[in-house]
């Protein structure tokens, strides 16, 4: 399999179609692992993300060739955002091509930092949804993080078989696929990413 070319780019996008939804006043993980439809909104601000957890880029590899496939580069302009912006335009696009969807097995390698104080318990939960069903949900468990540090993380894990119906009508419905990440740092919810994905061949 050669290496899948991702486009990734800020999109605006309006969920008016989604039907607001009604969160707790707390968020926990094991609220968002019950969630089946994407968030119409962001969960946190920016300005929770008190222990200054930053992405340094992220690696995702097909374990059965060992290619690269996903090669996403630290985010320099991460600071540039604020909750004053339009949160809309925050939401990521993501165009991976067809063959993404035959993968099996995969490596995730995270790249990040945190700032000077430790973080017990680090969580990341991802879920990813088409027309009202999660076809794929992952929950990531870090552990103690040192402060001041920066760190990377690879995760190797299976992805869920869908039928060939499945996969064609993903492919023909392009950026219907939507997911959530949310992280946790020691039990709140610090940061939350909005994603939506094209399986469309790429030009």
């Amino acid at each position: 399999m050669d290496k899948i070319e991702t486009k990734m780019e800020n999109l605006n996008v309006n969920d008016k179609a989604e039907e607001e939804q009604n969160h707790p006043e707390v968020i926990t993980a094991e609220y968002v692992m019950t969630l089946t439809n994407p968030s119409s909104r962001f969960l946190c601000k920016l300005s929770d993300n008190i222990p200054k957890f930053k992405f340094g880029g992220f690696k995702i590899r097909d374990m059965i060739s060992k290619i690269t496939l996903v090669d996403v580069p630290d985010q320099d302009d991460e600071s540039q955002v604020s909750d004053e912006d339009d949160p809309e335009t925050r939401v990521i696009k993501y165009h991976l091509g067809p063959d993404f969807l035959k993968l099996r097995t995969v490596g995730l390698t995270l790249n990040f930092g945190i700032g000077p104080e430790p973080i017990n318990k680090l969580e990341m939960v991802e879920r990813h949804y088409f027309r009202g069903k999660v076809i794929r949900s992952y929950d990531f468990k870090f552990g103690f993080v040192i402060p001041n540090s920066t760190n990377s993380w690879e995760f190797i894990y299976d992805l869920p078989e869908l039928s060939e119906q499945e996969e064609q009508d993903i492919i023909e419905a392009p950026w219907e696929v939507k997911s959530d990440s949310f992280f946790f740092a020691d039990g709140k919810l610090i940061i939350h990413n909005r994603a939506i994905y094209n399986y469309q061949p790429l030009i």
